[in-house]
C-alpha cells in the first residue's frame, strides 16, 4: 500500500503533528508559531503518538555538551562552598588538533535564561559528577541537560499527556478549559527573573533579610525571597533626616513610598548573585560584610582560572621546551584576558585608586549587584493552553480531581474541552489522535489488568514465557491496524527484548508511531480499531456539578488521550496586572526605568483593546460601553470631540462626557472607513440600524 505524499521532511516544525493533513492551514501555521512559545515543564511527558520528528528535535536542545575530545585541566566553581546550589562550573580542558594542543574552558550552569521571565533548570550528567583532574571527556558527552530531554529514548518532551473530554460544561464556552488540580501540579513551569541593583554613594541599603546582629540586603543563594516578592530597597541618603531614617529600626524596615523597591516573583529563590566591588566602600563593615563576601567570592573565582592557566602552561613548557605548539580557542583567549583585568584591577589591587570602574560603560560607584531568582508557576484561571493542532484555550476553571468526570473503566479526566471547537476551527486532527491515544491508553490499561488479575500486583516478576508470548501478539495484531513499521519493530525483538518492552510499557506508556506520511489513513485506522477488540471504552461519563450532586453524561464519550503544551502568556498574579503611573492630576505618566521593578505589577497602562481586553471589559460593563470605548479611540470624530472636552473643561478632567450620536453615529473607526471603502468599490453599502433590544 503507497504511503502518502506528506513527506515529513519538507514540514519544518509541523511535521511534529502526525495529523497535519487533517487540519486547516490556519491552524497548523498556528501551532508552529506555539512550539516557540511553549514553556519548558518541571516533568514534561515523552509525546505518545510520535511523529518521529521528536528524535531529531532532541538532537538541538540546548545542552551543555563536549565539542571535542577533551582532558580536563581544572574544575572551578563559582563559589567554593555552596555545593549542589553552585550557580556554576567552569571546566578547564585541552585537545588536540592540526597538530597542536588547544586550551579551552566549558561553562555548565546550573540553569538557562534566555528570555526576559522564563527560564529552566539545567541536571549535571553522570559524566559531570565524576569529573577530576585529568578526566577524558569523549566528544558529544552531555555534562548537563535540560528536562526536556528523555536521556533513554533520545526524544524531545514540551507537553503532557492529558485525558481529554470533548462535552459541554459551563466552564468551556468557545476557547474555555476546565483542569483538574492534579493536571496543574504536572505543568509547572519555572520562571528566571534576572535584576540588577546599582548602589552609590547616595543610597544606603536596607537591612530587609538581617538583623540586628546580622545585616542582610538580600537573601543569599538558596533562600527564599519574602512572601510579597520584595528582593530588597534602597534609600536615599539625606544628611538632614539620616539621624532618624538610619536608625536599627528604620533601616531594617522599607518605606514602601521612598524607597527604591525591587520586587520579584513572591516565594522566590535566590539561584545567583553575581556582586563587582567599585572603589573604596563608603558605608561600614558591618553594611557591606554580605556583599564584600560575594565580591571576593567572586574575584577568587577569577584568580582560580588565572592559576589553573599558568601552572598549565608551565607543565606544557617544561614538557615540551617552549609553548608555540599550545594555543588558546578565541573564546579561551577572551576568557582569560577577562580574569586578568578584572583581578589586576580589581578594588583591592594596587591599581585600584587609578581607575574608574565601570561595566559596559555604566560608572560602578560602590556596588554592582545582578541577583538571579527562581521560581516555580502553576497554572492557574488565564493561563494558556494549547494541544499541537493550534486549539489553544484559557483556563476558566480548576476542580478537584474528585470533581473532574471520570469514565466505567475508572479514567479520570485530565481537560474538558468543548466539542464545537473542533469543528468552527477546522482542525479534526486532534479528535484523531484524541482517538488513537484512547486506544493506546486503553489497551495498555488492559493488559495489566490482564495480568493483575492473574498474578496480583507483582505479576511481571511472576511472567512466563507464555505470557509474554500472548503479549507478544496481542500488541503486534495491535499495531497491525496502525502502522507496518511497528509490527517490524515487535517482529524484531527476541524473548528478552519482549519483557524489557513491555515493562516500559506498565511503568510508562503505549507509545505509538504514526508519521505524517503513514502508509493508513488515519479513517481507515479509526475504522478497523472500531471494528477490532482494540476499540478505546466508550461510555457515560459521571462527574459533580457545582452543587456537588452527580450528573451523567446523556450520550456515551470516549475519553481521548492528547499532548498538550502551557504557552507564554500566563495569567500570573502580578505580571498580568496593568496600573498605569500617573501625575499629580490623575493622567496616564509616561514611567521610567526606575519604575519598571519598583511595583509588583506593570505601570505601562494598556493602549489597546485586543480581544482579551474587551472580553474582560464586557463582563463587567454593558455592550453600549465597550463599544463607546473602543469608537473614542478609533473614531477620528468622537476621538477629537473628545479632546475638545478635555481641553475646555474647567476641571482636570472630566468624566460627564456625551456624544451625541445622532452627529456622529458608530461605525466610523478607521478600519471600518477602510473596508467600506473597499465594499464601496464594489457597489455595496452600509447603515447602521440600533438593534431592537437597545431602542
Amino acid at each position: 500500500m503507497p504511503k502518502t505524499e506528506i513527506k515529513p521532511e519538507f514540514l519544518s516544525l509541523a511535521a511534529n503533528n502526525s495529523f497535519v493533513a487533517n487540519n486547516s492551514s490556519p491552524r497548523v501555521n498556528m501551532d508552529y508559531a506555539h512550539m516557540s512559545s511553549a514553556l519548558p515543564l518541571l516533568t514534561p511527558d515523552s509525546k505518545l503518538i510520535k511523529s518521529g520528528i521528536e528524535y531529531e528535535l532532541a538532537k538541538y536542545i540546548n545542552h551543555v555538551i563536549a565539542e571535542e575530545d577533551y582532558i580536563v585541566k581544572g574544575v572551578i566553581p563559582l563559589y567554593r562552598n555552596l555545593g549542589s546550589n553552585n550557580p556554576l562550573v567552569t571546566i578547564i580542558v585541552e585537545f588536540e588538533k592540526d597538530e597542536f594542543i588547544y586550551l579551552d574552558y566549558i561553562d555548565v550552569p546550573t540553569y538557562m535564561a534566555n528570555h526576559s521571565f522564563f527560564g529552566y533548570p539545567l541536571n549535571f550528567s553522570e559524566e559531570m559528577a565524576n569529573l577530576s583532574y585529568n578526566s577524558i571527556i569523549p566528544k558529544d558527552t552531555v555534562l548537563a541537560h535540560t528536562n526536556s530531554y528523555d536521556p533513554i529514548r533520545r526524544d524531545y518532551k514540551y507537553g503532557l499527556n492529558v485525558n481529554v473530554a470533548f462535552m459541554t460544561h459551563p466552564a468551556t464556552s468557545e476557547d474555555g478549559i476546565v483542569v483538574s488540580k492534579s493536571f496543574c501540579k504536572k505543568a509547572r513551569t519555572t520562571s528566571y527573573l534576572r535584576r540588577v541593583i546599582n548602589i552609590t554613594k547616595d543610597s544606603f541599603p536596607v537591612n530587609l533579610y538581617g538583623d540586628a546582629d546580622i545585616f542582610k540586603f538580600l537573601p543569599n543563594i538558596g533562600e527564599k525571597v519574602r512572601e510579597d516578592g520584595l528582593l530588597c530597597a534602597l534609600r536615599e541618603r539625606n544628611d538632614w533626616f539620616n539621624p532618624s531614617d538610619l536608625t536599627t529600626k528604620n533601616i531594617s524596615e522599607p518605606d514602601m513610598i521612598f524607597d527604591k523597591l525591587i520586587y520579584v516573583n513572591p516565594e522566590s529563590i535566590v539561584v545567583d548573585i553575581r556582586v563587582i566591588k567599585g572603589g573604596k566602600s563608603e558605608f561600614p563593615q558591618k553594611v557591606t560584610e554580605q556583599l564584600d563576601y560575594y565580591a571576593d567570592e567572586l574575584l577568587n573565582y577569577y584568580n582560580s582560572v588565572i592559576k589553573v592557566y599558568e601552572n598549565y602552561m608551565k607543565e606544557k613548557r617544561a614538557m615540551y621546551g617552549s609553548d608555540e605548539i599550545i594555543k588558546l580557542t578565541p573564546r579561551m583567549s577572551r576568557f582569560i584576558t577577562d580574569c586578568y583585568i578584572k583581578v589586576n584591577y580589581s578594588y583591592n589591587s594596587p591599581k585600584a585608586n587609578k581607575v574608574k570602574f565601570s561595566y559596559r560603560k555604566l560608572p560602578i560607584d560602590q556596588y554592582r549587584i545582578e541577583v538571579v531568582t527562581m521560581n516555580i508557576l502553576e497554572p492557574r484561571k488565564g493561563f494558556k493552553l494549547t494541544d499541537i493542532h493550534g486549539a489553544k484555550g484559557v483556563i476558566c476553571e480548576i476542580l478537584d480531581d474528585d470533581k473532574m468526570p471520570i469514565n466505567e473503566d475508572g479514567v479520570r479526566v485530565d481537560i474538558i474541552s468543548d466539542p464545537m471547537s473542533t469543528i468552527s476551527r477546522m482542525n479534526l486532527g486532534r479528535t484523531y489522535e484524541a482517538y488513537l491515544g484512547a486506544a493506546s491508553r486503553d489497551n495498555r490499561n488492559r493488559l495489566i489488568k490482564y495480568f493483575k488479575e492473574k498474578y496480583g500486583n507483582n505479576f511481571l516478576e511472576k511472567m512466563t514465557d507464555e505470557d509474554y508470548q500472548y503479549v507478544y501478539k496481542y500488541l503486534r495484531e495491535f499495531f497491525k491496524l496502525i502502522n507496518s513499521d511497528m509490527v517490524e519493530f515487535i517482529d524484531s525483538l527476541d524473548h528478552e527484548g519482549i519483557r524489557l518492552y513491555f515493562k516500559d510499557i506498565v511503568e510508562n506508556e503505549l507509545y505509538i508511531y504514526y508519521p505524517t506520511d503513514n502508509e493508513k489513513n488515519i479513517t481507515d485506522v479509526v475504522m478497523d480499531i472500531e471494528n477490532s477488540i482494540y476499540r478505546p471504552t466508550k461510555s457515560k461519563l459521571k462527574y459533580i456539578d457545582y452543587h456537588n450532586k452527580e450528573v451523567i453524561s446523556k450520550e456515551d464519550i470516549i475519553v481521548g488521550r492528547m499532548y498538550f503544551m502551557v504557552l507564554e502568556k500566563i495569567g500570573n498574579v502580578y505580571n498580568s496586572v496593568s496600573s498605569a503611573k500617573v501625575n499629580n492630576f490623575g493622567f496616564p505618566a509616561k514611567s521610567g526605568n526606575k519604575d519598571k521593578m519598583k511595583h509588583p505589577f506593570s505601570t505601562n497602562p494598556t493602549k489597546i483593546l485586543g480581544e482579551t481586553e474587551v472580553r474582560i471589559l464586557t463582563s463587567y460593563a454593558d455592550r453600549e460601553f465597550v463599544t463607546d470605548m473602543m469608537d473614542l479611540a478609533l473614531n477620528p470624530s468622537s476621538h477629537i470631540n473628545l479632546v475638545k472636552h478635555i481641553l475646555s473643561s474647567e476641571k482636570a478632567f472630566d468624566t460627564n462626557f456625551n456624544i451625541d450620536r445622532k452627529m456622529i453615529p458608530y461605525g466610523n473607526t478607521k478600519s471600518l472607513q477602510i473596508l467600506k471603502h473597499m465594499f464601496n468599490a464594489a457597489g455595496i453599502d452600509f447603515t447602521y440600524e440600533e438593534e431592537e433590544e437597545l431602542k
